[in-house]
Formats: C-alpha cells, structure tokens, sequence
C-alpha cells in the first residue's frame, strides 16, 4: 500500500468513524440501521407481494420487516481507489466495526479516487456521496442486500456533522436531535438507493 500522506489520511479517517460506530457517542447506528433494514426488507419482496402490502395485517407486514437480519451485523466493505490500487476494508463482526489494510472475500466494494475516497469519509465531508454515485463513486456486490447496507454506510460521515453540530442526543432537547437526524438518515438513505436503481437500470438497458 502507499505511503503518501493522502494513503494514511484514508486509514485514519476510518478508524475514525469506526471509532465512533463502536463508542455509539451520538447514538447514530440507531438511527441508519432501521433505515437500512427497512430499505432492506423493502427490496427483498417481489414486484407480485410488493402490490399487496396495502393488504397485509399488521403480523405479517411485521413478519416481512423481519425477514432480513439487522443491518452491520456480518459485513465486510472494501474500499477500493481506482488511481492507486490500495485497499481498506471495514469489518463488521457482531456490530462492531473493524478497519483492515486490506480486502478479503468483501460482501460490498466501493470504488473511487483516493481524492474522492477521503472527501467522503471525512467527518466533515467535503463531497456527498449521492452527488458523486455513478460518476467518480461505484458500488458493487453479489447481493443487492449488501450493497443497500454499503450505500447507508456511505452516508454515515455525514450524519456524523449533523450530530457533531447539532443537539447533544444526550440533552433535554434530544427529541428535537432525534426528528432531525432521522430525517437526514431517511433523506440521504433513500435518494442514495434510489440512485443506486435507477443507474443499475440503465446499466442494464445498455447490455
């Protein structure tokens, strides 16, 4: 792996967020893992059962959100920078979150330049992931559940600013933090996935 400074920068950037994964501070998987599982779950039912969710009861639309095991439970990340080749890896074991200089057998690959790379993975991002998605951003998997759960982890250094900057989840005001960063977990998770289909789509319309 190279050495240069931008290199590191990539390391310590996501030992950073894992850091914060593991410590729970602002309480920030709470609200991007039920996202995710739902987005998750959601895409997990086909076109035929997707037209009778209106019809379900509530036991068995609870049973289908329950269908798929929660989120950042057993994944690996490999994050891959398309002009220098090095690879990081972020594991998750048991929900904590691991940083590996390499790439063994990941479930989900982010591609980028080393530029883009750390422009997203700042926690105090300068590039949103949605922005650069299908441009100077790929993601791919053998499993589009996987890839759901590599898109809502792209979104979390940016949930991080939002609660760096605003209402400590542990003060009197933390229903206001709560609306506000579940709004922006819902927002950026969802215009990211459907990006996501939308560019698979067309990527398949092309073949």
């Amino acid at each position: 792996m190279a050495e240069d400074g931008q290199s590191k920068s990539i390391t310590r950037l996501l030992r950073y967020i894992s850091q914060n994964i593991n410590t729970n501070q602002y309480m920030l998987m709470e609200y991007l893992g039920p996202v995710v599982d739902g987005c998750r779950a959601a895409l997990n039912v086909s076109v035929a059962n997707a037209k009778l969710l209106n019809k379900m009861s509530e036991q068995d639309f609870e049973e289908h959100i329950n269908s798929v095991t929660d989120s950042y439970m057993d994944l690996t990340i490999c994050l891959r920078t398309s002009d220098t080749n090095d690879e990081y890896s972020v594991v998750f074991d048991h929900g904590k979150a691991i940083i590996y200089d390499e790439c063994i057998e990941p479930d989900v690959v982010i591609t980028a330049d080393e530029e883009t790379l750390v422009s997203i993975c700042d926690s105090d991002p300068k590039v949103s992931p949605y922005n650069v998605l299908g441009t100077k951003l790929r993601i791919t998997g053998s499993d589009n559940l996987d890839v759901v759960e590599g898109l809502g982890f792209l979104c979390y250094p940016t949930l991080l600013r939002v609660a760096k900057s605003g209402v400590d989840p542990s003060s009197l005001l933390s229903e206001d933090a709560d609306s506000v960063i579940m709004a922006a977990a819902s927002d950026l998770v969802i215009k990211m996935i459907r990006k996501w289909i939308d560019l698979s789509l067309s990527e398949d319309d092309m073949d």
